[in-house]
């Protein structure tokens, strides 16, 4: 068999195999046959199955033993390096990088100075080009922070060619001619000179690469990157650092980035500026894409067809690239999620965790509740500040003003929420009940006030740091994170909670395998709490509208707060489920949590509020508890336009 026959043969088995995995999930993605045996795939350790599938490609070109397909495959390997850490920015955080290409060439460029200049082994070059590409993301990262779609297309791009044009004119990097004869790679007398060699060499790095890109998908870092991939202001509002978490993508894509540029000089022996052009950055791209974006094995695939396809289609000669496109277009029109999607669905998210017993899930929660909020009341007096206690005031609204242009949203309100009291904020649409939350919660600042919790300051913090100060809140229009399972939206609730370092993620150390398994078991507890255990493993987006909401509510209460915000939680539900959520709402006091509630429903507010407070055009016209607000002159005015009956009889039954 002739190297391109074993070329196309690799194609049509992986093609193949794409195409039923698709239609398998498709057709049987419910059946519990197929189910089972998908959760029995997954408990084979990853590293393992990395292993074998390496091994196998390894093993193809020993027995093929032609030095031209296993330099096509030392390509692939260095492609999908390459494909994994743009993966990482793009395909995880969500960040469009068209200037990757810097980074391999700065990994390049690294490995080869210190080959040539320094006689270092490839070996020792690895650990600095990938710590130099590392800081060139970070270098590019931390000014593009809050640059989002083309403003950010632009600059990775800018910073991409900046950097060619650099080493173009770096005299000491050989200027236009670049750095030649680098050195190949050894180890322990033995030089790594053939195709073959190089082959194992790559692929080696790319199992480390694959692991090392899997632990962090799976990892809390991972989670939370998605999370701003899916709706970054959501994230941010549940705990998330979105900006600290996007610098974290731009290094650790620049990591991946120059592994495979210190492999790719030894590898081809010499180096110049035109072998990293924006041409590079776009093939990546493809990879990535081609294979589905947030895919770790997509970018094996991705890279297998763009590096492979072009010189299987050697023998039409100037149609190739032609063909090459419309292939291309044709895969993508037939599998437009990539060639081996991200499937995040799971059937059964909670297997192989241990079943609890005893207490009920309402308990359970309860106990850790309460354990929860001893240890942070130790913390608030450890570090000098008041503790509030039962019936205190828990939450400061004082003279509060938000203003768009000439419009006060928001017009000097003041109120307080005691620590334990369900309180409701009511009025008609336009009223500011929104956005005064909005201020509360750090999305917005308000123009003048102040904004205390838990008798601390919070005007002019970002909406993560209120997070983890134990606030959590819903919104108005549900903003899940669609494209991720139920189970996986509450846990990255739990964001807060937990402090597993980058490190620990990557290596997925003993620490940092015990939190995942406590945040897998506190994720199931809270969507028990809501009755929503029972679809853990679906979509957010294959919910009804009530169950999304329920789905936000177990979100919001996952990292344990003292305060919770809920936005509208009763529209869109009918009579029956409007009952169920006024049980979990008088289910979440009793843990001891405060609720602030803005809501149409009358029925309902009356029926679970403490006390409640009115806005019409911004301004507070009301304060009082159920029973003196049904009566109040005002709130019948602004509220309903003098109709007192119809107030009265929306809030019968409470």
């Amino acid at each position: 068999m002739t190297a391109d026959e074993l070329m196309l043969t690799i194609f049509v088995i992986f093609l193949a195999l794409a195409f039923v995995r698709m239609l398998a999930y498709r057709l049987y993605g419910e059946d519990p046959r197929f189910t089972q045996w998908l959760n029995r795939v997954d408990s084979v350790p990853y590293w393992s199955r990395v292993i074998a599938f390496l091994l196998v490609m390894g093993a193809v070109a020993y027995v093929d033993g032609d030095e031209y397909f296993t330099s096509v495959m030392v390509s692939v390997a260095t492609y999908a390096m390459l494909g994994l850490g743009l993966n990482i920015v793009v395909g995880f955080a969500g960040l469009l990088d068209l200037g990757y290409a810097a980074f391999f060439a700065i990994g390049a460029y690294t490995s080869a100075l210190l080959m040539t200049q320094t006689h270092w082994n490839f070996f020792a070059t690895v650990p600095l080009a990938v710590l130099f590409t590392g800081t060139a993301g970070a270098i590019l990262g931390y000014p593009t922070l809050r640059l989002r779609s083309d403003y950010l297309a632009i600059v990775t791009l800018g910073f991409g060619e900046m950097t060619r044009v650099t080493f173009t004119n770096w005299d000491y990097a050989g200027g236009p001619n670049g750095i030649l004869q680098i050195p190949f790679p050894e180890a322990f007398g033995y030089v790594f000179q053939t195709q073959f060699d190089f082959l194992i060499v790559g692929l080696v790095l790319l199992a480390v690469a694959m692991i090392f890109a899997q632990h962090l998908e799976h990892s809390r870092l991972g989670r939370g990157w998605i999370a701003i991939r899916e709706d970054e202001f959501a994230a941010e509002s549940v705990g998330v650092p979105s900006l600290r978490l996007k610098l974290f993508a731009y290094v650790m894509g620049g990591m991946w980035g120059g592994l495979a540029g210190g492999f790719f000089a030894t590898r081809i022996g010499a180096i110049d500026p035109t072998s990293f052009t924006f041409s590079l950055s776009v093939l990546a791209l493809i990879v990535i894409v081609l294979g589905g974006t947030g895919s770790l094995p997509g970018v094996l695939l991705g890279a297998l067809v763009v590096v492979g396809l072009p010189e299987v289609l050697r023998q039409f000669a100037d149609q190739r690239l032609l063909i090459f496109a419309v292939l291309l277009v044709g895969m993508m029109l037939v599998m437009p999620q990539g060639l081996w999607a991200r499937i995040r669905r799971k059937p059964k998210p909670f297997y192989g965790l241990q079943e609890e017993e005893g207490e009920d899930v309402a308990a359970k929660i309860l106990r850790e509740h309460q354990v929860q909020m001893e240890e942070r009341d130790r913390r608030h007096a450890a570090a000098g500040h008041r503790v509030i206690k039962e019936g205190e005031a828990i939450l400061e609204v004082e003279g509060v003003v938000q203003q768009f242009g000439g419009l006060r949203a928001v017009d000097n309100v003041t109120f307080e929420v005691r620590r334990g009291e369900i309180f409701s904020i009511i009025g008609p649409n336009g009223g500011g009940k929104t956005t005064l939350f909005n201020c509360i919660t750090g999305v917005q600042r308000p123009k003048a006030g102040r904004i205390h919790i838990d008798g601390r300051s919070v005007v002019g913090l970002r909406p993560h740091v209120i997070a983890s100060r134990g606030v959590g809140r819903t919104f108005q229009g549900i903003r899940l994170f669609k494209n991720m399972a139920v189970f996986e939206n509450v846990m990255v609730g739990l964001y807060p909670r937990h402090r597993t370092m980058t490190w620990q993620a990557m290596l997925h150390t003993p620490g940092e395998r015990k939190d995942e398994l406590r945040t897998l078991q506190e994720s199931r507890r809270w969507l028990g709490f809501v009755g929503m255990e029972a679809v853990a493993g679906r979509l957010a987006t294959e919910l009804s509208y009530a169950d999304q909401r329920r789905v936000e509510i177990a979100r919001a209460l996952a990292a344990h707060p003292h305060l919770v915000l809920f936005d509208e939680p009763a529209a869109g539900m009918n009579p029956t489920e409007k009952v169920e959520l006024d049980g979990i709402i008088r289910k979440i006091r009793r843990l001891g949590i405060t609720v602030v509630l803005i809501e149409h429903d009358m029925s309902l507010v009356m029926r679970v509020s403490d006390r409640i407070a009115v806005l019409d055009h911004g301004s507070l016209i009301a304060l009082g508890k159920p029973a003196e607000i049904q009566q109040h002159p005002a709130v019948i005015e602004a509220y309903l336009g003098r109709e007192e009956d119809d107030l009265m009889e929306r809030a019968q039954g409470a």
